[in-house]
């Protein structure tokens, strides 16, 4: 993906008496070659429903969204991006 380029997705939680309830709002940014070559350079940011940051790689919380870096980096080869058509996909960085 070209740096620039955004991900966004939404969730939602479920309640213990079975309502559904809004839930974390997930976001990749690509960012430029050398800002964290271990997530391919992607930025991960966690939004919450209330519109606070919960984490983001490299600033405020950063250690909380590690685990989105750690799961992506199954699909390294694909620029740690799951479900994109083959089209689309690419093994460079």
């Amino acid at each position: 993906m070209p740096v620039g380029a955004m991900m966004a997705k939404d969730s939602f939680m479920v309640t213990a008496g079975g309502k559904t309830a809004p839930g974390p709002l997930f976001v990749m940014e690509k960012m430029w070659k050398g800002f964290n070559e271990e997530s391919g350079n992607w930025k991960y940011t966690m939004v919450m429903p209330d519109g606070s940051v919960f984490g983001t790689t490299g600033g405020k919380g950063s250690a909380n969204v590690q685990f989105c870096a750690d799961c992506h980096s199954a699909v390294d080869d694909q620029d740690h991006l799951y479900f994109l058509p083959k089209e689309y996909r690419t093994t460079s960085n």
